[in-house]
């Protein structure tokens, strides 16, 4: 277990807490990771990608409310994206511990709310930042690696049509893994360097702290019960019988459509990877035998 820093502890009395957080990309089936864990550990904090902001006000008003509560309340410092975005790129370790330490107040409240001794965060934005002073300060802390195909994953990001930026920090910055010039990249090509560079932190992460439990999950092992039992299993967490049913696909669901990825979507991930060392690639296990063009022998043609 990480040596380090304990934090002072406001939960309720009994076996020390644990924490475990999930790495991932987003877009990756993290609602349906989060509905399984809830539905079969009710004794745990499932957590995902909190602080939400509900409006309670209507129309226009609650899109002002919504800005100001991100802004003021359910902060994006208090989530991981904002000035904790810019502590990591810039290497302020102060400022990343103190986002850091109002980070873990704020799952320590919600594990005193609920009596709980187990949070499980599923979220894209620990590995963004807060992996570092998390992992400083919480004494006992493990992984879930949650992990889909490059080019799905890209392809889902470019139909959800969202603000990179928003969520991410630049791809030249001297604290990550895979460094490379954000003005050589396309849209689509940006949303491949983060999935590079989540597995290489991710590596990085458990090299760290070689004590801590992790598991890796496909996202295609979401509908397999036999998959998520041995995530449970490998922390040591009660559980029943388990039950899957069809993974979400919120981007259907919000009108966005299906993913369904073309030939230049394979295309841009042979001329992304041709960039990147190998020795960097080797890393990934995920990417071990990996054929893009076996992966998506039926990819749509462009256009």
């Amino acid at each position: 277990m990480p040596t380090s820093q304990a934090t002072a502890a406001t939960v309720t009395k009994g076996p020390p807490p644990r924490y475990i957080f999930t790495v991932s990309t987003g877009r990756c089936g993290q609602n349906t990771l989060a509905d399984l864990l809830r539905d079969h550990l009710p004794e745990a904090t499932v957590a995902f990608e909190e602080p939400q902001v509900t409006p309670v006000l209507p129309g226009a008003l609650g899109t002002l409310e919504r800005r100001f509560r991100r802004s003021f309340v359910e902060t994006h410092e208090l989530l991981g994206r904002g000035r904790v975005l810019t502590a990591f790129a810039r290497a302020d370790s102060a400022s990343l511990d103190r986002f850091g330490r109002d980070r873990i107040a704020w799952i320590e409240r919600r594990m005193a709310e609920s009596g709980a001794r187990v949070y499980i965060d599923v979220s894209k934005h620990f590995i963004h930042g807060f992996h570092i002073p998390l992992s400083e300060r919480l004494t006992d802390f493990g992984m879930i690696r949650l992990t889909r195909d490059p080019v799905s994953n890209m392809r889902s990001y470019l139909n959800r049509r969202k603000s990179f930026e928003l969520d991410n920090n630049p791809p030249d910055s001297d604290q990550n893994c895979l460094r490379l010039a954000p003005g050589d990249l396309s849209y689509g090509e940006l949303y491949l360097w983060i999935w590079f560079e989540t597995q290489l932190r991710f590596e990085a992460l458990k090299a760290r702290y070689p004590a801590i439990k992790t598991v890796d999950l496909t996202t295609p092992e979401l509908n397999d019960a036999a998959a998520i039992a041995r995530l449970m299993d490998t922390f040591h967490l009660a559980h029943g019988p388990v039950r899957v049913g069809s993974p979400k696909n919120t981007n259907k669901a919000l009108g966005f459509g299906e993913t369904a990825v073309t030939r230049e979507d394979v295309e841009s991930y042979e001329r992304f990877v041709a960039r990147v060392p190998q020795e960097l690639i080797s890393r990934i296990p995920y990417l071990r035998g990996y054929d893009v063009r076996r992966a998506h022998p039926s990819a749509e043609p462009a256009g």
